[in-house]
C-alpha cells in the first residue's frame, strides 16, 4: 500500500502517545503475536485469536488536527482533550486496486515506517472508533494494521459484523450470560429447576414472542464438577447474535439482582443446533413456545 494525500500536519507535542489504561507508550504485543500465528498458518483459530487482539487494542493513527490556537497540552495519561471546533482528518492509504484505507499502527516503531521525514501529528484510537469512522464513510474500503509490517486488513464489512458480536459478547457479559467453562473430563449434569424465576422467564416470553425465528424455549440448571451452577436457556432456533444481545438486555434485571447474585448463578444461552442444547431438551418442557406464549409447567415452587 501506499500513501494517500497525506497532508502536511503540526508537529506532534514531545513524548510519546501512552495507552490510557497503562500510561504507557502504545504498544500491543498480544496482538503482534497473534498476527505472526496467522502468517505463520492461516486458519479460523489463529483469525479468531487475531481478532480477539483487535478489539481490546489501542492503535496509533496519524492525522492532520487543526486547532483554533494553541495545542492543548497532554494530561498525565497523554491525553490531550481538543476544543469541540477542532477538525481532524485522518490519513489514508490507497491499495493497488485504488480503494483507500485507514492505516493503524500497533507500536511507534510501526508508526515510523509510515512517516520517516518530519513528525506528524497522531491520535490513539480503538476498534470500536475505526468501526464508527467506516459507518460513517462508505469512500474508505477498511482499516489495515501495520501497513508496513503485518499488513491486516479489515474491510468495512468484515469490521461491522465485528463489531457486531463484540458488542453482543459484552452485552452478554453485563448481563451475566458467562459461557460455561467446561473442560474434557469435566463432570456435567443437567437437571429441571425446582425453582423456575419469573422475573426472568416471564420477561424472556415477551422478548420471545416478537422473535419469529424462536420456536420455543427451555430452562435447564447445569452445574460443572458439582461446583460451578448455570441456568441453561436453551432455543429452539438459530444462533443469532443480535437476539443473544436482545436476551442480554433482557435478563440483565434478574441477573444483576441481589439475590441471584447471592446464589451465584450465571445464565449460559445455547441453541437446539448444539450437543449442549439438544441434552438440555432432551426429556425436558419449554416454558415458552411459539402460537402459546408462557407455558405452565408442572412442579411448583419450592
Amino acid at each position: 500500500m501506499k500513501k494517500s494525500n497525506q497532508p502536511a500536519a503540526p508537529k506532534q507535542p514531545a513524548g510519546h502517545i501512552l495507552n490510557p489504561v497503562t500510561k504507557q507508550p502504545v504498544s500491543n504485543p498480544e496482538l503482534n503475536a497473534a498476527a505472526k500465528k496467522l502468517r505463520q498458518e492461516n486458519n479460523p483459530q489463529n483469525l479468531n485469536a487475531v481478532i480477539n487482539q483487535l478489539t481490546r487494542a489501542i492503535f496509533l493513527a496519524p492525522a492532520k488536527v487543526e486547532i483554533n490556537g494553541d495545542i492543548p497540552k497532554p494530561d498525565a495519561n497523554g491525553r490531550v482533550q481538543l476544543p469541540k471546533d477542532t477538525r481532524v482528518t485522518f490519513s489514508l492509504l490507497k491499495a493497488t486496486d485504488g480503494r483507500s484505507f485507514f492505516p493503524a499502527f500497533t507500536n511507534e516503531e510501526e508508526l515510523r515506517k509510515w512517516h520517516q521525514n518530519g513528525a506528524t501529528q497522531v491520535m490513539a484510537l480503538r476498534f470500536d472508533d475505526y468501526a464508527r469512522m467506516l459507518q460513517q464513510n462508505d469512500k474508505v474500503a477498511g482499516f489495515v494494521v501495520d501497513p508496513f509490517g503485518d499488513n491486516l486488513r479489515f474491510e468495512s464489512k468484515m469490521v461491522a459484523s465485528i463489531k457486531q458480536q463484540h458488542d453482543a459478547a459484552v452485552e452478554r457479559v453485563k448481563a451475566g450470560l458467562r459461557p460455561a467453562q467446561v473442560k474434557p473430563g469435566d463432570k456435567i449434569t443437567i437437571v429441571e429447576p425446582t425453582v423456575y424465576p419469573d422475573a426472568l422467564l416471564d420477561p424472556l416470553c415477551e422478548l420471545f414472542a416478537q422473535q419469529p425465528g424462536v420456536a420455543a424455549a427451555y430452562l435447564q440448571m447445569m452445574l460443572v464438577n458439582d461446583t460451578d451452577r448455570y441456568y441453561l436457556l436453551v432455543l429452539d432456533a438459530g444462533k443469532d447474535d443480535k437476539l443473544f444481545a436482545a436476551i442480554a438486555n433482557t435478563a440483565r434485571p434478574f441477573m444483576s439482582s441481589p439475590e441471584n447474585i447471592a446464589k451465584k448463578i450465571n445464565l449460559n444461552i445455547t441453541t437446539s443446533e448444539t450437543p449442549l442444547g439438544q441434552q438440555g431438551m432432551r426429556d425436558s418442557e419449554p416454558f415458552y413456545v411459539r402460537g402459546k406464549g408462557r407455558i405452565n409447567l408442572d412442579e411448583e415452587d419450592d
